[in-house]
């Protein structure tokens, strides 16, 4: 009886085993809900640090942020169309808001022309910061209402204060909202055409990083955690999305990140090689100068004693002769 009980409990419909395994399935999803969620907005997090260690965003391509931003910002409308899981959809909201600091961190950080010394000191410091302080207010609001900036084709992307990135992008906001009101809230064929604009920027996301550490060979100011862990995240992602029955966009939109991912992490290997190479190079020539002129007064050293014995030994054989 004791025997027929213990397989019951192990092997029957609510056994044992089953309950564990039904728990530990629970907990792998609510783990890997948490993940897809956090990781893709956490990774920028590691970059904002490096900014604020090396206090320089050379290196480092703002137009990411840019390419980025739509990539998410069309998922999120891409949403009303095609209902995929939450997860996705407050991960997206997420990265927005981390990149709309990094923004402010890259402008925050771009070397600008330092002031002369004489301006610093100047005695009229305080009176410029309590001018300063009194329109601070009065400049915000002309920046936020002016577009001189914001729309001149040879300044986009490239403005000097933040302000001017987030008008742009919110103007892009207004226009997705206007079409998405103006095509239905659920139109399949606006929902079709802003999931494969969501692939087409996921293509691209990795893109301008490339680009910009080919023109630039610097990868100090790249953050090497955000790349690892990015690379990590978008592998998870093709899992995640093949899991949940996620649209066919975002499934190969996984897929073509990864592989620009992979080139980016192989050119920071090569111009990190190719740096401290540079670093050792320039090192080098000095402690061969320096070894060379240490063998030049060796030298120079045993020529005059030479110099010397020979002199002794005339003076010997003039004695004896």
């Amino acid at each position: 009886m004791s025997n027929f009980l213990s397989s019951q409990i192990l092997i029957g419909e609510d056994s044992v085993i089953d309950k564990t395994i039904n728990i530990l399935i629970i907990i792998k999803d609510i783990s890997l809900d948490i993940f897809m969620t956090f990781s893709p907005a956490g990774n920028y997090i590691f970059q904002a640090i490096k900014f604020h260690k090396t206090k320089s965003s050379i290196g480092f391509s703002n137009f990411l942020c840019l390419v980025t931003m739509l990539a998410h910002t069309t998922k999120i409308f891409f949403w009303f169309g095609e209902r995929y899981v939450y997860t996705l959809l407050v991960q997206s909201i997420l990265v927005i808001i981390i990149l709309l600091y990094i923004i402010y961190l890259c402008v925050k950080y771009r070397d600008k022309p330092q002031n002369n010394a004489s301006e610093s000191s100047s005695p009229d410091d305080n009176n410029t910061n309590i001018i300063s302080c009194k329109e601070s207010t009065k400049i915000f609001f002309c920046d936020l209402f002016s577009c001189t900036k914001t729309y001149n084709p040879h300044l986009i992307w490239r403005w000097d204060k933040s302000i001017e990135y987030y008008k742009f992008y919110f103007v892009i906001i207004a226009i997705l909202t206007g079409l998405l009101f103006a095509f239905g809230v659920e139109n399949k064929l606006y929902a079709e055409v802003l999931g494969y604009l969501n692939l087409f920027f996921e293509m691209l996301c990795s893109l301008p990083q490339i680009v910009e550490l080919c023109l630039t060979k610097k990868q100090r100011n790249i953050s090497k955690l955000m790349i690892f862990f990015w690379f990590c995240g978008n592998v998870v992602k093709i899992y995640y999305n093949y899991y949940n029955e996620a649209p066919l966009q975002l499934i190969l939109g996984g897929y073509i990140q990864v592989f620009f991912n992979i080139i980016l992490i192989g050119q920071l290997i090569y111009y990190y090689r190719k740096n401290t190479q540079d670093v050792n190079a320039k090192k080098d020539p000095k402690e061969k100068t320096s070894d060379e002129h240490n063998d030049d007064n060796s030298e120079s050293h045993i020529s005059i004693d030479r110099k010397k014995m020979l002199v002794i030994m005339m003076r010997v054989n003039l004695i004896i002769f």
